[in-house]
């Protein structure tokens, strides 16, 4: 098991914290990190070739051959349904559900990076954890219900790491940061609220949220916009992704008006919501591909809702799950 890392003011200010700001928006690591890191030790290089990437290998879907890219590197953000800080708990169900899930790619060859929001509804295999931690079989549930085993800390973010893995076809994922939802509101109030216009009817839940009108959120609105179904559109989940792509967008706008000393405030108040193993001198190196490199659209995976025994169920369409593989980790030859 992977221990946590603990950043110091320090490092946020040399562009390391500024992973932690994609938990509600890459743009902040982008504005964080305005100078060239060099190489940490845990590399030696540039940024750097991961180590889980498998061999290369072959495949042929849909009449064409694609070879797997050789110096990819991914890293699996998630929005815990959890208000409090994140403290754990002496259980092995105890995680809370990762109700937002997108996965950073850095493809190093191409020189671009991209970005995958997972339903947090698709239905796939996932790892049951054990009351000692392991996990004896999987079974298809949820995505979101991954992070719900464990301890809510490291066991419970590597388990989610492995579900989104084996949904990828078992693509590495070479590390994880996980806020709880309560630091949404914390970090919009410590940069002055974002701003974005009202796309949903949102009077039966919160009357502030006025359809159709231009509002700067505070911290208490924006987590409702972010994180309210019911009540809310269709309820399903799509309609709240739509939302929360609205918002990321909304908040990399507002991230380009950040000073550094700004930032480590942010990142000080965020701290203890947030779980991650990313190493400090990945997460600087990692945060200048995201300045340097050609950010390619946003992908999600098409599917199927259905409602099952009371609750949504997305089934993934394995044409649209292929296509999004190959997008993200092979090259066609």
């Amino acid at each position: 098991m992977r221990a946590p890392v603990q950043i110091t003011r320090r490092q946020v200010l040399k562009g390391t914290a500024a992973l932690a700001a994609f938990g509600a928006g890459v743009a902040l690591l982008r504005r964080w990190e305005q100078r060239p890191i060099p190489p940490g030790p845990e590399t030696s290089g540039d940024a750097g070739v991961p180590s889980s990437q498998p061999a290369c290998k072959k495949r042929v879907w849909d009449g064409r051959t694609y070879r797997q890219k050789s110096d990819v590197e991914s890293y699996l953000f998630l929005g815990i349904d959890v208000m409090g800080p994140a403290t754990g708990a002496d259980s092995y169900i105890a995680g809370g559900q990762a109700d937002t899930q997108i996965l950073l790619v850095l493809d190093h060859q191409a020189r671009t990076w991209q970005l995958l929001q997972i339903n947090r509804d698709s239905m796939v295999e996932v790892p049951v954890l054990g009351m000692m931690g392991r996990s004896p079989y999987t079974v298809v549930q949820q995505i979101a219900l991954a992070h719900a085993y464990g301890n809510g800390l490291e066991e419970s973010c590597e388990n989610s790491a492995a579900a989104v893995s084996m949904m990828l076809e078992d693509q590495p994922i070479d590390g994880y940061f996980a806020m709880n939802m309560g630091g949404v509101e914390v970090l919009v109030d410590q940069i002055g609220g974002v701003t974005l216009t009202v796309q949903s009817d949102f009077s039966a839940v919160d009357p502030t949220l006025t359809e159709g009108e231009t509002l700067t959120l505070d911290g208490r609105q924006a987590l409702a916009y972010v994180r309210t179904r019911k009540d809310v559109d269709d309820q399903t989940n799509l309609a709240r992704m739509e939302r929360q792509r609205q918002f990321l967008a909304a908040l990399e706008q507002k991230a380009r008006t950040l000073d550094a000393d700004l930032a480590a405030r942010v990142w000080q108040a965020l701290a203890d919501y947030v779980v991650t193993d990313i190493p400090s001198g990945t997460a600087a190196r990692a945060a200048q591909c995201l300045r340097d490199y050609t950010r390619l659209p946003l992908l999600t995976i098409a599917g199927e809702n259905r409602v099952e025994d009371g609750y949504w169920a997305y089934y993934l369409d394995q044409d649209s799950l292929q296509q999004v593989i190959l997008q993200l980790f092979y090259t066609e030859i």
